[in-house]
This record gives C-alpha cells, structure tokens and sequence, in this order.
C-alpha cells in the first residue's frame, strides 16, 4: 500500500498534561487520511497511566495518561513513548479497514518498532498481547485503541537509558495509598536499549530508526514536522477513571496483562446501579463505555451480566485483550455478591 500523507513528528521534553491531545491531534489528521507518527520523552519523572487506570494523588511525579488502554509504565528520561496513528486499523497493509481483526492490529503495527530496534543493534520479539522483549526481558509496553470513526491509535513505550524496574519507586511516590493497580517488575525481568548496545541512544537516534522501519516495511514515506499547536492542556483527563466513593463493592481478577478491578453499587432492589471497569486490560473505550451504561439497572445474575458483556464487544470494531468475557463477567458477580 502507497501513503501518500505521513507525518513524522520528534517531541522531547513533552509536558505529560499536553500529551493527550497530541494524540488527539494526531487522530484527527488520520482521519483525513493522514498517518502520523510521534515519538517522544516526557519532561522530568512521570507516571504513565493507561486509559482504565484509576488516578493516583500522591506527589512528586507527573502524572500522563494514555488514549490506549493496557499497563502503568514509567516515563521521563531514559524512556521514550512512540504513537502511530492510522486512518483505520488496516492502514499499513490495504484499504479495507477490516483487512486485519482487531486482535491482529498490533502485530501490524509493532512491526516497525521491531525493525527500527534491530538498526540500533537489538534482537526483538514480539510474543504477542502487549510486550516486546529481548532475550527474554521486557523492553516496551504497547497499547492499542481503535475510535468509533475507526480511527487507531497505537503506542508504546520504550525502555532506551533506563528500564521498567523504575516503576516500583515512582509508584511509591505518586501512589502511597495503592489506588492503581500495577504489576511490578523486577531488574532481572527488564532491559533497555542502552544495556544491550552499551551506548547512549537519543530520541532522535530513536525516531529515525523507528520511522525508516515503517518506511521500509510498508512504504509509508514520512515527513518531518514541527510540534503542532494543539491549544491548552486537557488536565481533566486524568480523571476519567477517578475513584468513586458512591461504588463500595469492588473485586479484582489477575489477568495476562496484569489485574482488572470492577467497582461496583447495588440500589435498593438489588439491581446494578453503577458499574466502573479499571486495570490493565486493552478494550475498546467505546465497548467499555456501552458495558458500564448497560448494566445499569440488570440483575446480578449470570446470564444477564455475560448476555451484556458479550453484547459490548460482539461488534466487528470491539476488542476486549488480556481476559475473557466469561472472566470479566464473574469479576463483575463477585464484585456486586
């Protein structure tokens, strides 16, 4: 496939409150038709959220949050987050926007980032859901997320002069209280791009590699483009998945990227009355928005809870990675007992 339009833009020091709505930016050129590529590293020490990750309010670390769902990460120096934002989930291999399934989106896009690792001397892999290794260890984290025009995001973050073992102490400091789930890894679980070359690697090292990947690999032919101007700050979106003190039942389900928390209330006919899915997981934000409004007012039954859950992500767009609907539909029981 010929792209006529890309876009390649290198942003250091990124202020973490402006970072969502470069993604936002981003996605509405591609949905003109225009694929965009951002790479970037956050200024100063900073706790990456996912988009289902209750907010943390502790201090000392800047808090981003990602479009896509999936892990909390660690960002700032020694870290450097990748965005590629297509026109439609297919758009590297063909016109058809259901070319590839949604399952198979990643393995699409993570391409690039592969190839570009191999120009800077690294042997990656790509076992598949949302890691890339080396040797075993956890070098990026991805994440993925497809609009309801059909617009797809999909991101990573990349361990290039420190790695992911960095999480554990920022978690500390911006999370006393525990309210984000996270999984911890240890230094012998991680590596960096900088342990396995043994040399210094800068972002725009990064960005040329990573972009000559995608170049090569599906003749997207990027040029080079200045910050765009965005307009202010979008610091309500750190909020989207606060606490709620009104949701007094919860329950917790260890999943393959991590943990999935259901926070939940019952009215007085013992109905569903408020539901709020928060983790790890990778789903479509507009499925997990239609689950939570549908269980509205549903008795907490098995067959009415699956028969909503199946529903959420029977579209041909939905996606629901990391835990199956029968999984989430028993959190959400357990939950509500």
């Amino acid at each position: 496939m010929k792209m006529s339009a890309a876009r390649l833009s290198v942003e250091p020091g990124l202020d973490p409150y402006d970072a969502v709505r470069r993604d936002r930016a981003e996605l509405a050129s591609a949905a003109g038709g225009v694929v965009g590529l951002r790479l970037y590293g956050f200024a100063g020490d900073t706790l990456v959220l996912g988009r289902y990750h209750r907010r943390p309010h502790g201090h000392g670390v800047s808090l981003a949050r990602r479009l896509s769902g999936g892990r909390v990460v660690p960002g700032g120096e020694g870290f450097v987050g990748l965005g590629l934002a297509l026109p439609h989930r297919s758009a590297l291999v063909g016109d058809d926007p259901r070319a590839l399934g949604p399952e198979q989106v990643m393995n699409r896009c993570v391409r690039g980032l592969l190839d570009g690792l191999r120009r800077l001397g690294v042997e990656p892999f790509y076992p598949g859901r949302d890691l890339v290794t080396a040797g075993g260890r956890t070098l990026a984290v991805l994440g993925l997320e497809i609009a309801p025009d059909g617009t797809t995001l999909f991101e990573a973050t990349l361990a290039v002069g420190r790695d992911l073992a960095a999480l554990p102490a920022l978690l500390e400091r911006a999370d006393p209280e525990g309210v984000t789930c996270a999984r911890f890894w240890q230094p012998a679980e991680v590596v960096s791009v900088g342990a396995l070359t043994r040399r210094t690697c800068s972002l725009e090292d990064v960005a040329g590699v990573v972009a000559q990947g995608y170049h090569d690999l599906f003749q997207v032919h990027f040029t080079a483009v200045s910050t765009p101007a965005v307009g202010a700050p979008e610091p309500g979106w750190l909020d989207v998945c606060a606490p709620r003190p009104d949701l007094d039942r919860s329950a917790r389900l260890a999943s393959m990227l991590g943990a999935i928390e259901v926070h939940a209330r019952r009215d007085a006919g013992g109905a569903i009355a408020a539901v709020q899915l928060a983790g790890d997981f990778l789903a479509s934000s507009t499925s997990v928005t239609r689950l939570e409004e549908t269980l509205v007012g549903v008795m907490p039954t098995a067959g009415a809870v699956h028969a909503r859950v199946v529903e959420a992500f029977a579209g041909r767009d939905e996606f629901l990675l990391g835990v199956e609907p029968r999984e989430l539909t028993d959190t959400v029981l357990r939950a509500l007992a």
